[in-house]
């Protein structure tokens, strides 16, 4: 009996569950109205033909009280005194609205006496039926405690303990952690509330494999104090997040570990200065990629008039579509949004572009993230990705600046300064043709945004770590002292579009990146959050972590001025680069040179070419 109840509630959705709980309930229902009439005609013989339309009333009326008060929702493997009390208050309702009902109808050989003995009888009834659920599926629980996974639940207020009655049975909580003294060493549902001091001894003796940090709503620095408390356990740490249902209820559910989590900045941000996007028209190039799509989000919300996003991969544009579409549907968006797919070394392309929108719209803004940027394949593709990344640059910004586009922002790096490989010199070099553009535009203002290394963007080294974990290792780091400046893609795109707003002719933006981060230091941080050693003497069941040498086209560390002077602006996090273009030629000369590299299709003279430039004084 107790494998058949455990296996229907594992095969079971939750749709499907309530269903049968309801079935159930109305059973409940009915036969309490019958021995309500026993005991009231101490008989028997009741002739259910006489009084059918009691019985229909009842089963109606809890239908919709079970409704109202969601009682088919309750968790039954946590059946605990607070669901005793909540039966309680609903069966007493049911039985007043029952009462007055039957009252006021008044129905013929129908004591009016009968409501006053369904709400014990169905009280009994319902508290029998769920202890009894409770006590199958809970015994099965212990009896296979060996599969579950020890954990704690840090936060002994309304979330953790809702959490603690929601989590799946793989779970075995063996106590709450809290730092409220009121709640130390109380019992919550039989578990006992412990200190933050206890709870190195509770990982070594119960054998602890996870923590639930079950505080929702934390904000960034919140969650780096949690962090920086329980790495130091060797276990991996989880935090949960509000989350709502197509219903609008609230639900509790994971929210593993974030970017930023590993990284010591504070996100910031006052998106409400975004909308000065309000009723614009903007094009973003290379819209699917990490930069492109965050740049999208953040923008749509502003609900520009127009938003073209632009990118020539396919699937990245398909699934932007998709998450656009979500937002704009969530949030009653009207904003016109075109989906391009486009390359944008085809220059007559790019003018059917602009021409079209230029006889509808007057477009304001141009973000240009599109280019080829993963160092290594640069590197071995030099011809193709240089001229990819020079002329989709030379493209947009000439046609930007033909139609008097406002304001026209390229996407930069810190590879830029003092570049060591292709992808260096190119961005290098669409910096050098957006500031000589930018000198003689009558109509735009073009703008430069450089930065470092973004978490979770495509190809940083964030996600391979992460792949490299699954696999089980080893984490692969080129070297022991390599460092990089680090930061989360949803600031980057913030500061992006702060940069935009205040730029006011030919700046170089530079965005404040704190402090270099060792890359060793960084996948060591993701060890411990996942709870994981790295591979030493002393843990040789770790990951390890390897030394595999810099690339070429890497520097051991980066920069983002090429001088040391840099000026204020009145965003703390964002600069002024006080630079002058190294290279030595005017605008026409320049696009001849470049014109000339991607006409002869010869790696060797791109490279003879680029040396003469002498880029790295």
């Amino acid at each position: 009996m107790d494998n058949f109840f455990i296996k229907l509630q594992k095969n079971l959705s939750l749709s499907q569950k309530k269903i049968i709980i309801t079935f159930f309930d109305i059973i409940l229902v009915v036969l309490s109205t019958y021995f309500s009439f026993i005991i009231r005609y101490e008989s028997f013989q009741i002739y259910l033909t006489d009084n059918i339309y009691i019985f229909l009333i009842g089963v109606i009326l809890y239908l919709i009280i079970s409704t109202i008060f969601r009682l088919n929702q309750q968790i039954l493997r946590s059946f605990n005194l607070s669901n005793v009390f909540f039966i309680i208050k609903v069966i007493s309702i049911y039985t007043l609205v029952f009462f007055i009902v039957t009252f006021f109808i008044n129905f013929q050989n129908s004591p009016r006496s009968i409501p006053i003995f369904i709400g014990p009888i169905l009280f009994f009834f319902f508290i029998s039926s769920r202890l009894f659920l409770f006590y199958v599926t809970n015994s099965n629980i212990s009896g296979s405690s060996k599969k579950t996974i020890p954990i704690l639940i840090y936060g002994a207020g309304a979330s953790g303990i809702y959490f603690n009655e929601t989590i799946d049975s793989v779970y075995k909580v063996i106590g709450f952690i809290d730092d409220d003294f009121s709640k130390i060493g109380r019992r919550i549902n039989n578990l006992k509330v412990y200190s933050y001091i206890n709870i190195n001894d509770l990982v070594k003796e119960n054998n602890i494999r996870e923590i639930i940090v079950a505080i929702p709503r934390l904000n960034i620095s919140e969650r780096k104090i949690f962090q920086k408390k329980l790495n130091n356990f060797r276990v991996k740490i989880n935090f949960i997040a509000l989350s709502f249902n197509n219903q609008k209820s609230q639900n509790l559910e994971f929210d593993n570990i974030r970017l930023y989590d590993l990284i010591d900045r504070d996100l910031k941000v006052d998106f409400d200065l975004n909308k000065k996007f309000y009723n614009k028209t903007v094009i973003i190039t290379g819209a699917g990629g990490s930069i492109g799509s965050e740049l999208s989000r953040q923008i749509i919300m502003s609900e520009p008039k127009c938003l073209i996003l632009i990118d020539i991969s396919e699937i990245n544009l398909f699934n932007l579509d998709n998450q656009i579409k979500l937002i704009t549907n969530q949030f009653n968006i009207q904003s016109d949004v075109k989906f391009k797919l486009l390359n944008l070394t085809d220059e007559l392309s790019v003018k059917k572009i602009f021409s079209e929108l230029d006889l509808q719209y007057k477009i304001d803004y141009v973000f240009h993230c599109a280019a080829y940027k993963h160092v290594s394949l640069v590197q071995q593709n030099k011809f193709d990705a240089f001229k990819n990344n020079m002329l989709s640059t030379m493209n947009i910004a000439n046609y930007s600046d033909i139609f008097a586009v406002k304001k026209f922002v390229l996407i930069s790096s810190d590879k830029a300064v003092r570049p060591e490989g292709m992808m260096g010199m190119t961005k290098y070099l669409s910096e050098s043709y957006v500031q000589k553009i930018s000198l003689i535009s009558n109509h735009t203002n073009f703008s430069i945004v450089r930065f470092g290394n973004v978490l979770g963007s495509s190809g940083s080294v964030l996600p391979i770590f992460q792949d490299q974990i699954k696999n089980g290792g080893p984490i692969t780091v080129t070297d022991p002292s390599v460092t990089r400046y680090f930061m989360t893609i949803e600031e980057a795109c913030y500061l992006v579009i702060q940069a935009a707003i205040i730029a006011k002719k030919s700046e170089t933006f530079l965005i404040n990146m704190g402090e270099p981060i060792k890359v060793i230091e960084l996948a060591r941080r993701l060890l411990r959050s996942l709870g994981l050693n790295e591979k030493t003497d002393a843990t040789p069941n770790g990951i390890e972590i390897k030394i595999t040498g810099l690339k070429k086209g890497e520097k051991l560390h980066e920069e983002l001025l090429i001088t040391e002077k840099s000026l204020k602006t009145v965003n703390k996090n964002l600069m002024i680069a006080d630079e002058k273009d190294k290279i030595d030629l005017d605008l026409d000369n320049f696009k001849n040179l470049i014109k000339n590299i991607i006409n002869s299709n010869s790696e060797n003279y791109l490279e003879k070419s680029l040396s003469q430039l002498n880029i790295k004084s």
